[in-house]
């Protein structure tokens, strides 16, 4: 009895032992892996104040790819990007907005190329568009409905008439309001139909003031023609471009808005 008494005894300090032990062991994998922990902040702080702070990164070159409406100047003296600063002390979000604010703009990517160039590559939006304004000035809009730029100068694009849009919205980087936008989208039909068979270079207007009737402009021929709304579009431009060389140089309406189409002299 005494013996089994003693076993038993040495039984339990031995699990006891262990379970220090255990203990131990478990307390130095913490006391461990925390200083792992601080060693590798330590080192993520200082490799973080030597990117921000060393020359090694400061910015040598800028590159600007994909402009053509604009120099590289412009787009640098947007992002608010210099030679000189450190690469990492920008924010790419503010440098991408900042540049967007130039209505040509479509899209901005900024790649850091490390160690001291940064590659600005932008994608241009193209006027297709003029919308006749107050003072002899032009809104250049595109296919997207979006103002590229107010200007004086009036480039050789046919000019949209009859817009909903308020003048005070018309703003560089604004974008027509919808009730326009659903317009456009017709008169990019009719602009494809047209040059299709190449002869919308010869249209000099489009009126969109009522989307069941189109009327299309034709100052050298001087000749309106009344589209009527996009159904049956490519039979009526293939008429139209019929009259146009049949009547050459004579005045006049085209109508293609009624059942019967027809030609009446000025």
């Amino acid at each position: 009895m005494q013996k089994n008494s003693r076993d038993k005894h040495r039984t339990k300090n031995n699990r006891n032992t262990k379970i220090e032990k255990e203990k131990r062991l478990k307390k130095y994998k913490i006391i461990k892996l925390i200083f792992k922990l601080f060693i590798f902040i330590a080192l993520l702080t200082g490799l973080v104040v030597y990117a921000f702070t060393s020359p090694i990164f400061n910015i040598s070159e800028v590159r600007i790819i994909g402009n053509e409406e604009f120099e590289d100047e412009e787009y640098l003296k947007l992002s608010g990007l210099k030679t000189g600063e450190n690469i990492f002390n920008f924010r790419k979000s503010k440098a991408i907005y900042n540049i967007k604010t130039n209505g040509y703009v479509e899209s901005v990517k900024i790649r850091r190329k490390l160690p001291t160039k940064i590659e600005i590559t932008i994608e241009e939006r193209t006027p297709s568009y003029l919308i006749a304004l107050e003072e002899e000035k032009f809104a250049y809009i595109n296919n997207q409905g979006y103002i590229l730029e107010i200007s004086e100068i009036k480039i050789p694009l046919a000019i949209i008439t009859g817009i909903s849009t308020k003048t005070e919205n018309i703003i560089e980087g604004n974008r027509l309001e919808n009730n326009d936008l659903e317009r456009l989208q017709n008169v990019i039909q009719i602009i494809n139909s047209m040059k299709n068979i190449e002869i919308n270079e010869e249209l000099s207007k489009i009126d969109i003031t009522n989307k069941s009737n189109y009327i299309l402009t034709f100052e050298q021929e001087a000749k309106e023609v009344y589209l009527g709304d996009v159904s049956n579009l490519s039979s009526k431009i293939l008429y139209m471009k019929f009259v146009l060389e049949e009547q050459k140089g004579v005045p006049g309406i085209i109508h293609l808005n009624q059942e019967q189409v027809y030609f009446s002299p000025k």
